[in-house]
C-alpha cells in the first residue's frame, strides 16, 4: 500500500471515530476488527451479553447433567467438538475459519481486546467466547486498501448477498468499502461469507466462516438427536439449497438419488476431481492390444509367419494377386475399460451440473418468482462446468468407446496417478458420503422448522413407546423435490398416523390440519385455524366419547423480565405464544347434530426450555391444571432415555392412560375423569356445567329420635321441602365440586312393614344448594334445632317423582353406605340397593 492511500485511510478512520463518538448512545458495538495487507474487516451487533450469559448458562447446565450421567453409568454421552479445560470444567470454543491465510498487518481485536498480534498468519481464531448467535442482526464491513474497482459476496443466497453494499473510493479521501447487514434468524450452524473483489482486473478471493449458535439448544447434541428422528421417518427433508448456513453437526446416512446431497459433496470435492483429470491428460493408461487388418501381399512388411507365406507363394503361383491377407498386430491403445469409466464419469458430472444450472436460472429468471438462488452460484455452476467439457475436448478420449461397467477390479483405477482419485471421488459421490467436511455448502432448513417436525414426531413415539399405541394407518405425506431440488412435504403437511391400543382406545395424530368454516365436525365461524399439531382420542364403544388437545411448536425462549417471572434463571414460553393457545381452543367448535360443544380440552405450547423434569415442576403446572392452558418444555434426552419430555409424557398418561401391557387402564374412570378436570369444568358466568344430565345421590333419612313427627311424615306425604347434611360427610365420600351437578335426591325412609331396613320410592329434585351453619337450620327444615356452627348442605327440594319399583335393602347404617352417585337408568332398573350401578368413580374421595 503506497503513502497516499495509507495517508487517506487513516483520514477515513479519523472521520470514523468522530462519528461514533457523535453516535455514543447507539448500542451498536464493534465486536471483531482484523486487519490485513489489502484490507481491514470489522463485525458491528447490539449487545450480546445476556446472550453469552445464556449460552454459557445452558452449558453449564449441560455439563452438569452430563456428569450426573458419567457418575451413574461410568460413561459419557455427551460429546463436544472444541473443547478446552478450564477452572468451570468443560468449555466448547468457538472459530472463525479464514480463506486463504489472512496475513495480519494490524492486531486482532474482540470487543476491543487485542487476541492476535499483528505479522501473524490467521487462518482460525479461536475464540473465548462465542458472537454469533441466531435471530440477531449483525454488520459486517470491508475497508479496502487498494483501488478497488468492485466487491460483492458470491453466497448461494441472493437474499444475503443483496444486503450488502459496495461503495467505490471517493476522491483519494473515503477508501473502497463493502458494507451489509445479515440477520441471523434461525438459520444455525456454520456461515460462510465468500467475498471477490477486483483490483486491476484481477479477481481476488477471501472468504470468512463462522458458527451461528441457538441460545438455548446445544447444536452439537440437540440438532443431531432431532435429525435423527427426522431423517427416520422423513429422509432428506431437511436439506435446503440456499440457505444462509450450513451445519455440520449431522452424519448423513442415506443413499440414493438426492440431487442437492449430490452437489453439495461434489462442490467440496471438485477440486480433487479437476486435479486428477489433469493428470490423467498428461499421461493416460493405454495397453497394448491386438489389432488385426487385412492387406495385399505387395503392401506386407517386417517378419512374416511361415504359413502365411506359404500361402502368399501359392496364391502368386496361381495368379490371384488381389487376395488380401489377415495380419495381427500389437499397440498401445487407450480405449481400455478404465478410460471408458473415466470419460462416463465426466459425461455424468457434468449433465447433473447442467440440469442444476438450468433448471435453477429458469426458475429465477420467471418473473412470478422471487429471486433466491445468486446469478454467483449459478455462474459457478457453469464455471464447474468447464474443466470438464475441456477433458472431454482431450484428443484420447475421442477413441475412447462406450463404458460398459468393469469386469472386475481395475489396480489402475485403485492405484495409478490421477485415476486413483478420479475414482475415490466418483465412489463418494455415489455415495454420498457418510460425514460432511466442517465447512460444507449443503443448508439445512430452519431451526424452527426442524424443531416443529420433531416435535411432532416426538408425540408419535411417546404414543408408540410409552403409551402402547400401535399404528393403524398412515397418512404420511410422500416427500417431493421442488424446483430448488430440496425435498417438501405437499401443501406444507406431514400427515397424520392413525394408532389402536389394546384396550380399545384410538388415537390420531396430525401436523397442521386445516380448520375452516367449511370443515367437518370440528370447524371454525370466522377466521380459518392450523395448529401445529392435533392429538384426538375416542373412547370405544358404548362411551364414543372423544377428546382433542392442541400443541404449538415455539422455537423460542420469553426474554422480556415480569414482575412474576425471572426469565434469567427459568425458561419461559412467549408470552404471545401462551395467548395463541387461548385463540385456539376458543376458535375450534364442534357441530353434532345442530349441537354445539368445544372439543378442545387443553392448549399447550412446545418449547425448547431446559430444565431437569425429574425433580422440578412444570412452571406451567398450575395454569394446565387449572384452564387447560399452559406450556411444556421438550427438549431430546441427555442419555437415551426420557429425560427431555418427561412432563408432556407424565400428562399424556393422566389424561389417556399408560401402556396396557403394564397395568389395566379403567377407560369408563379415564373419560369421568377428563370431564372432572378443573379446567374442564368451567361454565360461563351464571351457569353451571354437568358430565350427566340426571345424577343422583341416594342418602338416608337421619334419625328419628329428637325430631319432629311432622318432619317425616312430609317425606312420606311428599311434600318435604328441605334436607340437610353435614359438609364433612358429604366431603368425605365425594369431591366439593359434585355437589353442583347432582339433580335429584334419592333418598330412603323406614317403611312400617320392615323398621329395620330403609327403602327408596320417590326422587326428589333439587332447586337449590346452600351451605349454611347447623344453628340457623330451622325446626321446619331440620325437624329440631341444634346450636352448633357446623356447616351443612341444606337442599331446597321440588314436588317429588315416584318410582314405579322401590329400591329395598338399605341398612340403616353406616350412614355413609347409604350415599352413592347414580343415574335414573340405573335406578329405574334396580330393586336390591347393593345391586344398584354407581357412575363417577372419579368423584370419590380416595
Amino acid at each position: 500500500m503506497d503513502e497516499k492511500a495509507f495517508g487517506w485511510f487513516w483520514l477515513y478512520k479519523f472521520l470514523a471515530v468522530i462519528g461514533a463518538l457523535a453516535e455514543k448512545a447507539s448500542t451498536m458495538l464493534e465486536l471483531l476488527r482484523l486487519g490485513t495487507e489489502r484490507f481491514e474487516f470489522s463485525v458491528w451487533c447490539n449487545d450480546i451479553t445476556k446472550r453469552q450469559q445464556v449460552y454459557q448458562t445452558m452449558l453449564a447446565n449441560r455439563r452438569k447433567a452430563a456428569h450426573s450421567i458419567q457418575t451413574l453409568t461410568g460413561q459419557s454421552s455427551f460429546n463436544f467438538t472444541e473443547v478446552t479445560t478450564t477452572e468451570s470444567g468443560l468449555e466448547r470454543k468457538s472459530i472463525i475459519r479464514f480463506d486463504p491465510v489472512l496475513m495480519l498487518r494490524e492486531p486482532v481485536l474482540i470487543k476491543g481486546k487485542k487476541v492476535s498480534d499483528a505479522g501473524s498468519q490467521l487462518l482460525d481464531l479461536l475464540l473465548d467466547e462465542p458472537l454469533f448467535f441466531e435471530n440477531i442482526q449483525y454488520q459486517f464491513e470491508w475497508i479496502f486498501f487498494d483501488a478497488v474497482e468492485d466487491a460483492y459476496l458470491t453466497h448461494r443466497s441472493a437474499l444475503l448477498n443483496d444486503g450488502f453494499r459496495f461503495a467505490k473510493e471517493k476522491k483519494g479521501l473515503i477508501p473502497a468499502r463493502l458494507t451489509g447487514t445479515i440477520n441471523t434468524g434461525n438459520d444455525v450452524g456454520w456461515m460462510k461469507l465468500p467475498l471477490e473483489y477486483i483490483v486491476d482486473g484481477k479477481v481476488v478471493k477471501s472468504s470468512i466462516a463462522f458458527e451461528v449458535l441457538p441460545t438455548k439448544m446445544d447444536l452439537h447434541h440437540d440438532l443431531p438427536a432431532m435429525y435423527r428422528v427426522i431423517d427416520k421417518n422423513f429422509p432428506l427433508w431437511r436439506f435446503g439449497l440456499a440457505g444462509k448456513t450450513g451445519q455440520d453437526a449431522s452424519k448423513g446416512k442415506h443413499r440414493g438419488n438426492f440431487p442437492l446431497m449430490w452437489l453439495a459433496n461434489f462442490s467440496q470435492m471438485r477440486v480433487r476431481f479437476e486435479k486428477g483429470l489433469k493428470v490423467i491428460a498428461q499421461a493416460p493408461h493405454s495397453r497394448l492390444q491386438t489389432h488385426e487388418m487385412y492387406t495385399r501381399a505387395d503392401r506386407l512388411k517386417g517378419r512374416i509367419l511361415h504359413k502365411l507365406g506359404v500361402k502368399v507363394l501359392e496364391d502368386i503361383a496361381n495368379g490371384r494377386y488381389d487376395r488380401r491377407y489377415k495380419v495381427s498386430k500389437k499397440r498401445l491403445d487407450v480405449n481400455t475399460p478404465e478410460n471408458r469409466f473415466i470419460k462416463n464419469v465426466i459425461l455424468e458430472c457434468k449433465k447433473k451440473l447442467s440440469k442444476f444450472e438450468k433448471k435453477i436460472r429458469n426458475h429465477n429468471q420467471k418473473t412470478e418468482n422471487k429471486q433466491r438462488v445468486s446469478e454467483a452460484f449459478i455462474s459457478e455452476l457453469g464455471q464447474w462446468q468447464q474443466p470438464l467439457q475441456k477433458m472431454l475436448e482431450q484428443g484420447f478420449l475421442k477413441d475412447v468407446g462406450r463404458f460398459a461397467g468393469l469386469n472386475g477390479e481395475s489396480l489402475v483405477l485403485q492405484q495409478k496417478t490421477g485415476y486413483s482419485e478420479v475414482y475415490k471421488v466418483w465412489n463418494e459421490l455415489r455415495f454420498y458420503l457418510d460425514a460432511f467436511a466442517n465447512q460444507t455448502e449443503i443448508s439445512m432448513k430452519s431451526v424452527a422448522e426442524i424443531y416443529e417436525i420433531w416435535c411432532f414426531l416426538t408425540l408419535k413415539q411417546i404414543l408408540e413407546e410409552q403409551l402402547g399405541f400401535k399404528i393403524s394407518c398412515s397418512k404420511k405425506q410422500v416427500l417431493k423435490l421442488n424446483n430448488f431440488f430440496e425435498y417438501q412435504f405437499k401443501d406444507g403437511l406431514a400427515g397424520a398416523f392413525e394408532f389402536e391400543r389394546g384396550d380399545g382406545l384410538r388415537a390420531r395424530l396430525a401436523h397442521e390440519p386445516k380448520f375452516t368454516k367449511n370443515s367437518g365436525d370440528i370447524r371454525t365461524f370466522v377466521v380459518n385455524q392450523e395448529p401445529d399439531i392435533v392429538l384426538e382420542v375416542t373412547f370405544p364403544w358404548p362411551s364414543k366419547k372423544s377428546f382433542v388437545w392442541l400443541f404449538d411448536a415455539k422455537y423460542r425462549i420469553k426474554s422480556d423480565q415480569s414482575e412474576t417471572e425471572d426469565v434469567e434463571k427459568t425458561d419461559f414460553v412467549p408470552d404471545d405464544a401462551i395467548n395463541q393457545m387461548h385463540r385456539y381452543r376458543d376458535a375450534l367448535i364442534r357441530i353434532s347434530k345442530s349441537y354445539k360443544s368445544r372439543p378442545v380440552f387443553g392448549a399447550f405450547a412446545l418449547y425448547p426450555g431446559y430444565f431437569d423434569q425429574e425433580s422440578t415442576q412444570n412452571p406451567y403446572q398450575e395454569a394446565i391444571t387449572e384452564i387447560g392452558i399452559g406450556a411444556f418444555a421438550l427438549l431430546p434426552n441427555m442419555a437415551g432415555g426420557s429425560d427431555g419430555n418427561i412432563w408432556l409424557l407424565e400428562f399424556l398418561k393422566d389424561q389417556i392412560g399408560g401402556n396396557p401391557a403394564k397395568g389395566v387402564n379403567n377407560l369408563e374412570a379415564l373419560s369421568d375423569q377428563l370431564y372432572m378436570q378443573e379446567a374442564a369444568r368451567i361454565p360461563y358466568s351464571g351457569m353451571q356445567q354437568s358430565l350427566y344430565q340426571d345424577l343422583i345421590m341416594t342418602a338416608a333419612l337421619g334419625a328419628e329420635e329428637g325430631r319432629a313427627k311432622e318432619y317425616f311424615e312430609a317425606f312420606e306425604k311428599g311434600t318435604a321441602k328441605w334436607f340437610h347434611l353435614p359438609e364433612k360427610t358429604f366431603l368425605s365420600e365425594y369431591k366439593q365440586h359434585i355437589i353442583n351437578e347432582i339433580l335429584y335426591l334419592a333418598l330412603a325412609d323406614t317403611p312400617e312393614e320392615n323398621p329395620g331396613f330403609k327403602k327408596i320410592n320417590k326422587l326428589w329434585p333439587i332447586k337449590k344448594v346452600s351451605l349454611v351453619a347447623r344453628s340457623d337450620i330451622n325446626v321446619e327444615q331440620a325437624g329440631k334445632l341444634v346450636f352448633k356452627n357446623e356447616l351443612y348442605y341444606l337442599f331446597e327440594l321440588g314436588k317429588p317423582l315416584y318410582l314405579k319399583f322401590s329400591v329395598n335393602g338399605i341398612k340403616n347404617s353406616p350412614y355413609r353406605a347409604t350415599m352413592k352417585l347414580t343415574t335414573l337408568g340405573k335406578l329405574e332398573k334396580t330393586r336390591i340397593f347393593s345391586e344398584l350401578g354407581t357412575v363417577y368413580p372419579e368423584a370419590v374421595v380416595g
